[in-house]
């Protein structure tokens, strides 16, 4: 059974310039997260709406030995669904395409909690989870999925997926003590700032 990485594409674009697409040092963002996939994973596959952010998207995901996955509207739940429904995966782990400082040690832990759980997901201090970063056993999550009236909806679905295992952002701190790793671009000044982070590594 493989291992698949989905990298969720589908967010408003920075600038006039789809999200993963936008130049971090003279590379799309998409492309770190590419990096930051771990070893063991089998199949990277890149969700985006349409043909057309396909066309856009389609040469920087071969480069990587990816593939696109059409997701239209659905939401992470469905396109999680879509992908375990079609795929062998065992395992699936979840990411955005604007994280540029991931780093694989993080990866490859949530990724490796999926050996021991059904489902590990970033939790805050208030117990908001964070399903952007996130992974699961395939097998569980489609039962839940299904259980939950096949809803687009995580929160809907994690209630059906025992042993799951919700890792707060105060544990991640031991890998970095400012989380930069987790750094979202969803701005301008959020992309300056992941300059500065790089240019100062």
């Amino acid at each position: 059974m493989q291992v698949s990485t989905l990298i969720l594409t589908e967010f408003s674009e920075i600038g006039g310039v789809r999200r993963g697409l936008v130049k971090l040092r003279g590379r799309p963002l998409l492309h770190y997260v590419l990096e930051a996939v771990p070893d063991e994973v089998d199949d990277i596959v890149v969700s985006v709406r349409d043909e057309e952010e396909a066309r856009a998207y389609g040469e920087l995901v071969e480069e990587h030995f990816g593939r696109l996955m059409l997701s239209g509207s659905r939401g992470i739940a469905s396109s999680l669904y879509q992908l375990m429904s079609e795929e062998g995966s065992e395992r699936v782990l979840v990411l955005p395409c604007d994280a540029p400082l991931l780093t694989v040690e993080f990866t490859s832990m949530m990724l490796d909690l999926t050996r021991r759980f059904s489902a590990a997901v970033l939790t805050d201090s208030e117990g908001v989870r964070n399903y952007l970063f996130s992974s699961f056993r395939s097998g569980e999550f489609v039962s839940a999925y299904n259980a939950a009236g096949k809803r687009d909806d995580m929160d809907s679905v994690m209630k059906g997926i025992r042993n799951a295992i919700y890792v707060n952002y105060r544990a991640l701190r031991s890998l970095d003590p400012k989380l930069t790793f987790l750094l979202r671009v969803t701005s301008g000044e959020d992309l300056r700032r992941a300059e500065r982070i790089m240019a100062s590594r």
